[in-house]
């Protein structure tokens, strides 16, 4: 029983079953879903960011009732470094999961064909959309 189970795995490994493109499509897919998430995250870290560099400070009135004196304005020095790291980050999670699934399909290519250059197409497309709209927005 445990010899037909390491030969199973040993068929996945090499020139595995015909459903090995599931597979590998199913992961590219999920590490294209996390670059893209991480592409994307730059966008709220961004907002945050700006927005602590609007700070107002109201100040308690004076004893005696006086007029309170007018909001202090804090200027905070922040830099947009984190949010292009997580741009960084996402872009090269994506473009390896690309490079990874190439090497894949043309490792274990097969007599019908599959629409690896579709989805490499895609894979691309979407990791330059997502790219565009973090950094417009950054």
């Amino acid at each position: 029983m445990g010899d037909y189970n390491n030969h199973n795995k040993l068929m996945e490994k090499y020139r595995g079953p015909s459903n090995q493109h599931s597979e590998m499509e199913k992961k590219y897919f999920i590490r294209l879903f996390f670059g893209i998430v991480l592409i994307l995250l730059a966008i709220p870290l961004e907002t945050y960011r700006a927005e602590l560099g609007d700070v107002e400070i109201r100040q308690p009135r004076p004893a005696g009732g006086e007029d309170r004196p007018p909001p202090v304005k804090i200027e905070t020095n922040t830099s947009p470094a984190l949010s292009y790291m997580f741009v960084i980050a996402g872009t090269i999670t994506n473009f390896h999961s690309i490079y990874r699934y190439r090497n894949e399909c043309n490792e274990i290519k097969e007599n019908y064909s599959r629409p690896a250059n579709i989805f490499l197409i895609i894979g691309i497309v979407i990791t330059l959309s997502a790219l565009g709209i973090s950094l417009i927005s950054i």
